[in-house]
């Protein structure tokens, strides 16, 4: 089968890389693995990469670029599949106008392929009535480093921006506990402290070496859909500490804390005890867990899994006409 799957032009510069290209070239290798052909694009000029499509011949066509659906859906020959990865996709309150438009876009493209169960009620509860089904994240355990025991430290990895909240994040725990953040410095307002250090940015194989040297990854963000790096985390053997948004598809276990998205907006005392605890009690615990965590992720997540969903996915797709 012949497959191609597009970006929407994203090339950041060295050592920074891109979590949707990462996603998109382990599809790659796992497909190809599998027997398929994958071209993967990622122009910024849509109408170009619409036309080289249509010229190819393709059996199917997977579209990670929330910004090329409409003209995907007027100009594209074929049926394709979307996968929305907007951080924003689950705050309604704070969609601005470009993306009201942008998501009446999404109602329209022939299929949709969400990223956890709670992106497809929302596609389905906003009036989607194309092919819609659920394909996890997932990671390729064989690439991340792990060892038996973490430095009793958290870690704050991603782009610090104000959506992730690093800023308040960084405020609370100066001084209570020893967190490093790493990623492009997006946020004007960051300030490091006592005991919350920026290291910089990581490339991709920095995250995968340096990762299993800590005890907790934390992420509470605003708004997230399901992000990577709490299933590389996982699978270095760090306990999570996150938000209810950036929980996706994990399962109740005693190694991952998951905290009210506002908790560090409405940083009241109690609420910022409880990130200082959830976060000072999983560093603690976590060399009791490491073993069972990097089983956890392995089984639920490890791509040579998940990718016999996505071929399903895939034949269902295309069988449908």
């Amino acid at each position: 089968m012949k497959m191609a799957f597009v970006a929407g032009g994203y090339i950041p510069t060295p050592p920074a890389s891109s979590s949707i290209l990462n996603l998109i070239q382990e599809y790659k290798f796992h497909s190809e693995k599998n027997g398929h052909q994958v071209d993967i694009f990622n122009d910024p000029d849509v109408g170009q990469t619409i036309a080289t499509i249509n010229a190819g011949n393709y059996d199917f066509v997977h579209l990670h670029a929330g910004g090329f659906v409409s003209e995907f859906n007027q100009y594209l020959q074929q049926r394709f599949c979307f996968t929305s990865h907007a951080g924003h996709l689950f705050q309604l309150d704070r969609w601005d106008d470009v993306f009201k438009q942008e998501f009446q876009g999404y109602l329209q493209a022939p299929g949709i392929i969400a990223l956890s169960p709670a992106s497809k009620k929302l596609f389905v509860d906003a009036g989607y009535t194309g092919y819609i089904s659920t394909q996890i994240n997932g990671v390729d355990p064989t690439k991340v480093n792990y060892q038996q025991q973490g430095n009793g430290k958290a870690i704050c990895l991603g782009w610090i921006q104000p959506r992730k909240q690093q800023r308040l994040l960084s405020k609370i725990l100066d001084g209570k506990i020893a967190i490093d953040f790493v990623g492009p410095l997006d946020d004007p307002d960051f300030v490091e402290g006592e005991t919350t250090k920026y290291l910089g940015v990581w490339s991709l194989n920095d995250v995968y070496r340096r990762l299993t040297e800590y005890s907790c990854l934390v992420l509470i963000s605003s708004g997230e859909v399901a992000p990577l790096v709490v299933l590389e985390a996982m699978a270095a053997g760090l306990c999570l500490v996150v938000s209810e948004s950036a929980s996706a598809n994990l399962a109740t276990k005693d190694f991952i804390k998951v905290l009210p998205d506002n908790i560090l907006t409405d940083a009241t005392p109690i609420h910022q005890q409880i990130v200082n605890d959830s976060i000072a009690q999983l560093i603690k615990c976590n060399h009791s867990y490491r073993q069972e965590i990097v089983d956890y992720a392995k089984e639920t997540f490890d791509f040579r899994h998940i990718i016999s969903n996505y071929d399903r996915i895939i034949h269902e797709f295309i069988n449908l006409h």
